[in-house]
């Protein structure tokens, strides 16, 4: 979960126009993605979550 973490933060951090690298941030601006990261992460959890329990399954009976 943690590389998880940081390849979002370090993907949100990218989407930033005037943005350093990510190894040239100080660890205050780097942090603050992560926490970005890790809100986005709890929120895709939830919204699967949320989706596979109203998912239904539907059989047919032939192949395509």
């Amino acid at each position: 979960m943690e590389a998880e973490l940081e390849f979002v933060a370090r993907a949100l951090h990218d989407t930033e126009d005037d943005a350093q690298t990510w190894d040239c941030e100080p660890d205050i601006i780097r942090d603050e993605f992560r926490l970005y990261a890790h809100a986005a992460l709890e929120l895709l959890a939830e919204h699967r979550q949320h989706n596979t329990s109203e998912t239904k399954f539907l059989a047919f009976p032939y192949a395509a």
